[in-house]
């Protein structure tokens, strides 16, 4: 008798004790590897392990599930039938397992880009109401590009950013659109609402050409054949702040950042400048990605709802400027 027979042999065998997770996927493994050697080869458990396993498995149900044929074993008609009841049992504690980690996730992780953060903060307000448990993690990424590689990998959970083109196997979730407006020091001389134009050899703080905030400024500013001055390239927003409220120069910035801001002086443009921006997220997201994007549609329904019992507020999604 071989080695493998000899540890399979369940004659008279008994032990006490309750069934195990591991009892039942070490049966299903045998089952699908067809013997003892390779089962326990792709479990990476010893042999005498497995073949324990099942004695005290057998000893447990009080039936015989394997049996001897030739130099093969193979499973009993009883066997067959714990493996059918194995398998389901295993399927549901897997679906168990998933929906709990789900529910007991304690991180949610949001890729941004720089200062556009901000324009997540209602959303953010009430999800953080909502689910206290839950810390949320943001990450600011140099590049979109490189926000959609880590929600493709699942390196973060979701990502808030310019919607100008829908990133390849990735799906949008639009928000408020982000007003563009220009930032000075108190007292420049300039109209209350300015056009491109305007900022010709103005003094400026920009964000590199590599951000997308700058292509929102060289593009309309070229249109209207204007040169402004660049005296500083930076994309931390506080060396943003600290140079228009130190006199130096004016910058353009997000609505939502301006308005938080002292000690500046904010202009809007003429025409009014919006940029489409919103959650990005993989087709099937984690259980807190589709909360926050449920709270997220519900916040906008709001300032629907808002804006059209006030005729005079900004339609926002009518005026999204989109770039080529």
């Amino acid at each position: 008798m071989s080695d493998e027979m000899r540890q399979a042999d369940f004659g008279g065998y008994r032990m006490p004790g309750k069934i195990s997770l591991q009892h039942l996927r070490y049966l299903v493994a045998f089952a699908e590897h067809r013997t003892l050697t390779e089962a326990s080869a792709n479990l990476n458990v010893s042999q005498p392990a497995i073949s324990r396993a099942l004695k005290e498995l057998q000893a447990e149900l009080g039936c015989q599930l394997l049996r001897r044929v030739g130099r093969s074993l193979e499973l009993t008609t009883a066997g067959q039938r714990v493996l059918a009841s194995a398998r389901r049992a295993l399927a549901a504690i897997d679906d168990m397992q998933r929906v709990a980690g789900e529910q007991s996730a304690h991180v949610l992780r949001i890729a941004t880009l720089g200062a556009m953060a901000a324009g997540m903060a209602p959303v953010l307000e009430r999800f953080m109401r909502k689910e206290p448990l839950i810390r949320i993690q943001i990450q600011h990424m140099a590049q979109d590009h490189e926000m959609f590689d880590q929600l493709r990998r699942g390196d973060v959970d979701v990502g808030y950013c310019g919607l100008v083109k829908r990133p390849r196997g990735l799906s949008i979730t639009p928000t408020r659109p982000l007003g563009i407006v220009l930032a000075s020091p108190i007292g420049t001389d300039l109209p209350d609402a300015v056009r491109f134009a305007d900022l010709d050899r103005l003094p400026m703080v920009m964000p590199p050409l590599t951000e997308e905030r700058r292509r929102l400024f060289d593009d309309p500013c070229s249109r209207a054949g204007a040169l402004p001055d660049i005296v500083l390239e930076s994309g931390d927003t506080t060396t943003f702040l600290s140079s228009i409220q130190a006199g130096i120069a004016s910058s353009i910035m997000w609505d939502v950042n301006a308005v938080q801001s002292t000690d500046i002086e904010i202009r809007p443009f003429d025409p009014p400048r919006f940029h489409p921006v919103g959650f990005v997220h993989v087709s099937k997201p984690t259980a807190l990605v589709r909360k926050l994007l449920s709270l997220s549609r519900k916040v906008e329904r709001e300032r629907e709802r808002t804006a059209s019992r006030q005729p005079t507020a900004p339609k926002y999604m009518s005026q999204v400027i989109e770039l080529p």
